[in-house]
Formats: C-alpha cells, sequence, structure tokens
C-alpha cells in the first residue's frame, strides 16, 4: 500500500507544535483518515467528537488510504499520536507523552454503509487505549463482502476515564468476505456525541494510569481474536461489559 507524506512544511510544523499538549490518540494501524500518511492531514485527529466542531462519525474527514482484508483476519490496530515521528516504526520510542485520560473501553467497528450503522467486531476494557501495544481484533470468519471503500470503514471508538470525551477513527477498507456472510449483532456503542442526542456526563472505569498501561487483557485478547464478536458467536447483542458509568 502506497503512503502520501505531508507535501506542506507549513502544517508540518503546526502539527509538531501540538505534539506535548495534545498527545491524544487516533489509529494508524490501519492507516486511518487525516492521519500524516493522508493526502488530507488534520490537526485535530487525535481529539474527541465535538471538539472545534469534529463531526460523528468519524470526524468527518476525507477518505483516507484503502486497506483491504480478508474475513477471518486478525487486525494488529495500532495507536498513534503526534509525538510519534515514524508512525511506521513499532513499537515507538519509550518515554513519548501519551494522553491516555486513565485509559477506558475501546470498541472496534465495521461500516457497510458510510458509518449510518455499525457492528462490532472487538472490544478492550479499562487498559485501552495504548501507543506501546498492539490491540488485536478478528474480521469475523463469517462476514459479507465489502466492496465498496467509500462506504466500507473500520473505527476505533474510546471512552475516557478521567474525561467525558468519546473518541471516534475511522480507517476506509475492503473486505473479502463470505458467500451468503453476515454481520455481527453487536451495535456500536456511542455516548456523549451531543448532536446525536446520545447519553452526556459518560465515563469508563478504566486503569487510571495517565502513562503506559499493562496492554491488552490477556482473556479480551482471547475474546478479540477467537470468533467471539461474529455472528452467531458468544457477543451477541451484549459484548464485554465496557465499564460505562455517568458522572
Amino acid at each position: 500500500m502506497k503512503t502520501t507524506l505531508f507535501g506542506s512544511a507549513v502544517l508540518a510544523t503546526t502539527l509538531s507544535l501540538l505534539s506535548s499538549t495534545f498527545a491524544h490518540i487516533a489509529i494508524s494501524n490501519p492507516p486511518a483518515q487525516a492521519g500524516p500518511w493522508t493526502k488530507n492531514p488534520s490537526s485535530n485527529v487525535h481529539a474527541w467528537i465535538g471538539y472545534q466542531g469534529k463531526k460523528f462519525p468519524c470526524g468527518g474527514y476525507k477518505k483516507g488510504p484503502v486497506t483491504t482484508y480478508s474475513a477471518g483476519e486478525i487486525i494488529p490496530v495500532r495507536f498513534w499520536n503526534f509525538e510519534i515521528k515514524d508512525y511506521k516504526k513499532f513499537p515507538p520510542p519509550k518515554g513519548l507523552t501519551q494522553s491516555r485520560h486513565g485509559g477506558g473501553a475501546c470498541e472496534f467497528s465495521l461500516s457497510y454503509d458510510g458509518g449510518k450503522t455499525w457492528k462490532v467486531i472487538g472490544q478492550y476494557t479499562k487498559t485501552c487505549p495504548d501507543i506501546y501495544y498492539e490491540w488485536p481484533v478478528q474480521i469475523p470468519k463469517n462476514v459479507p463482502s465489502c466492496t465498496d471503500s467509500n462506504k466500507c470503514l473500520f473505527a476505533m471508538s474510546w471512552t475516557a476515564y478521567s474525561t467525558d470525551q468519546y473518541y471516534h477513527h475511522c480507517a476506509n477498507i475492503l473486505i473479502k468476505g463470505a458467500k451468503n456472510g453476515k454481520l455481527p449483532q453487536l451495535d456500536m456503542t456511542i455516548v456523549d456525541v451531543k448532536a446525536r442526542n446520545q447519553k452526556m456526563n459518560t465515563h469508563a472505569i478504566g486503569d487510571k494510569k495517565s502513562t503506559k498501561s499493562s496492554g491488552p487483557d490477556r482473556r479480551e485478547k482471547t475474546l478479540n481474536t477467537n470468533g467471539y464478536f461474529a455472528n452467531g458467536g458468544g457477543a451477541g447483542t451484549h459484548g464485554i461489559d465496557l465499564g460505562l458509568v455517568r458522572s
């Protein structure tokens, strides 16, 4: 897959100024919309929905790079912030600043209709997110194909512990699926999005660590890679308890 670096030195300088103050989190694998690997990078790609009018879903960004996956494939999701200078290198250098906000609950979801509806294929609680770990998520073996990269999206959503902020970042993908495949049953959790009249002042239990976490929970990692979230799998319409509470 071919990626595109910043074409503007001015924009690169602007983004570099944000590194320590705005070390929030976006996804770099799959390479998502509005990151520094795209033709249309944004200085608020790391920010929460609602920040300076940032829209749900996905932030309202233009289409990014397209990654092709097969049903049953495991995506090693990686997180990124502006302190990471080389997004292709993993793990990043030690000692980088993270605004994890005490961790929280992450969901990973698929949309086949351009973000109108979302079905969950992965969940991690408390320790997510963290730039120093990969968070494996399996595309269910029995999902249908998705052949329109304008409509087929993979998303990370995150509800933090110490702030009532909801993050949502998307990547354009294609999926080689199963014949007569079915999408999972679990709908994506949406909170703190005022424009959608969702539950406000919601946060997750989290691990309460502001810097590096202990990484993906072993049990949750197993569930995220063995078909638990597939249609007919154990997740059903409930999934893992995200530990969300109202302020």
